[in-house]
């Protein structure tokens, strides 16, 4: 007897796996090592475990959104370099508050030191707020009012249910599914 597992749920549960993994990889300390530390059966290297939860979440969009081919062609080129700025910016942004966070713990850091620091994340924000709005732009162009309506409760569901399971793994509140109360898709 065969068990079918709807590929909805597993395509669902892959994007959440994928930014629980970035989202884990960005908030890591500068000083840990990255070794390859896997669970068994697992992957190799975390570069690898990426790469394969980056391809679910591709998955999951395409079906989500209905791409045709030719909307694939340009479309996920574009979603890829969205993720690729939004990884980067973590790192950015990650290293300038440490350093700001590193300043206010320190009594004889001056006012001009910290305000230089706070001006640098604010800058960083900013132009990661431009970049993503240029990579938003460019990703709409290849999609109908509908999939780009789709792309809406994708990314707020991928984002509602990463938030919860981060919760649930610090100890915070229950577990749900992906599936509740997270709209059309």
């Amino acid at each position: 007897m065969k068990i079918k597992i709807p590929i909805g749920k597993v395509a669902a549960a892959a994007c959440l796996a994928l930014l629980a993994f970035v989202t884990v990889a960005a908030a890591r300390p500068e000083g840990r090592p990255s070794g390859p530390r896997r669970a068994p059966g697992g992957p190799e290297r975390p570069q690898e475990m990426r790469r394969a939860m980056e391809e679910m979440v591709i998955a999951r969009l395409t079906e989500a959104l209905h791409l045709t081919e030719e909307q694939e062609a340009t479309v996920i080129p574009r979603f890829e370099d969205l993720m690729q700025a939004r990884r980067e910016h973590a790192a950015k942004r990650r290293a300038a508050v440490m350093r700001l966070r590193s300043l206010l713990l320190d009594e004889t850091a001056s006012d001009q030191e910290i305000d230089r620091a706070l001006k640098d994340v604010r800058a960083i924000e900013e132009d990661f707020r431009r970049r993503e709005g240029e990579h938003r732009s460019a990703l709409d162009a290849g999609l109908t009012p509908r999939q780009q309506a789709r792309l809406v409760f994708l990314e707020g569901r991928i984002r509602q249910v990463m938030q919860r399971r981060l919760q649930h793994a610090m100890g915070r509140g229950p577990e749900r599914g992906p599936e509740r109360g997270m709209g059309p898709a």
